[in-house]
């Protein structure tokens, strides 16, 4: 039991491992519509093409990278707890810290603008693992408006399939 212990602190489940494509979503533009999207931009996103890719780098080290139709973002051989800066989907630099959580079932991504500005974006992205129904949950938290609702995402592994499902309803597949 200890030494599970010790190997899930220092690494991501490897079920969640690879490429994943996506394959179809159900209730996208509804979530779309329900965050303020306007009408051609959902549009736009629907026909967007997406794949996550998670993998090994280097001993100890990992790559995501979020390839799409628009823009490609990726975070290169990054270890657990340690901060490195990577550009986002914003296109602004943003501080990345994936860390590890005292329980054995977690691993955060922590993000920040990088700025000198005390309005600056604080994002806090917590990933969280769950052996007993073998799913990993992400949660979206901005840091620095307390008022706003995290967002919260479930992914598990259907054959060869990642389907991610957003806690409101809406299903995104994606295909190993």
């Amino acid at each position: 039991l200890v030494d599970f212990r010790i190997a899930m602190d220092n690494e991501i489940p490897e079920k969640f491992l690879g490429s994943f494509k996506l394959d179809r979503s159900e209730n996208f533009d509804e979530f779309l519509a329900a965050k303020g999207v306007n009408w051609l931009l959902r549009k736009m996103i629907s026909f967007a093409s997406v794949t996550k890719v998670f993998s090994r780098a280097e001993a100890g080290r990992y790559d995501l990278i979020n390839l799409s139709s628009k823009k490609n973002t990726s975070y290169r051989n990054w270890r657990l707890n340690e901060q490195f800066q990577s550009e986002g989907f914003d296109g602004k630099m943003h501080n990345v810290r994936f860390l590890v959580c005292l329980r054995v079932d977690c691993f955060v991504l922590t993000t920040s603008l990088v700025s000198n500005k005390e309005n600056a974006l604080f994002l806090q992205i917590r990933f969280e693992y769950d052996p007993t129904t073998e799913s990993l949950k992400e949660t979206h938290v901005r840091m620095n408006e307390p008022n706003d609702q995290p967002e919260t995402y479930t992914y598990t592994v259907d054959g060869d399939t990642l389907v991610l499902v957003r806690i409101s309803g809406t299903d995104r597949r994606l295909c190993g």
